[in-house]
């Protein structure tokens, strides 16, 4: 290896041990929350937005995408997850057709609301790997 190859691999090293949040680091408007201790990121207006989220993704066991039944993404949709025992652990308007969250394992209902209206569905999160939502109007 010459002395640019091991300088390029150690910078992708260095690189591979940031958090993933680093990304979010740059002008963005993708919304970064917490709601009673759950992390959330909302946002994929834009293509940059959607490259940033994507990059977070593996770090978020829930992901919710919005959208016309024609396919157009949809923003400003009310997004609440509660548990069985109806306690909300989750509440925002999300800023964009995604909504990234890290929740503790287990069940839950997904209700979210956009033009007035509701679609609900149950959701049972692993603690590792990713549960996928699609809700179209």
């Amino acid at each position: 290896m010459n002395r640019g190859s091991i300088i390029a691999a150690a910078l992708l090293a260095l690189a591979a041990t940031l958090p993933a949040t680093a990304a979010l680091a740059q002008d963005s408007a993708l919304q970064q929350g917490e709601f009673e201790g759950v992390p959330y990121l909302t946002g994929g207006v834009s293509l940059d937005e959607r490259e940033q989220l994507f990059f977070t993704a593996a770090d978020y066991n829930l992901k919710l995408v919005f959208a016309e039944k024609g396919g157009s993404y949809l923003s400003d949709t009310e997004v609440v997850v509660t548990r069985r025992d109806g306690r909300k652990v989750l509440e925002l308007i999300a800023q964009g057709p995604f909504v990234f969250a890290r929740l503790p394992a287990g069940d839950y209902r997904v209700a979210v609301t956009n033009a007035g209206k509701q679609q609900l569905r149950d959701a049972k999160l692993p603690a590792k790997g990713q549960r996928e939502f699609a809700f179209y109007w």
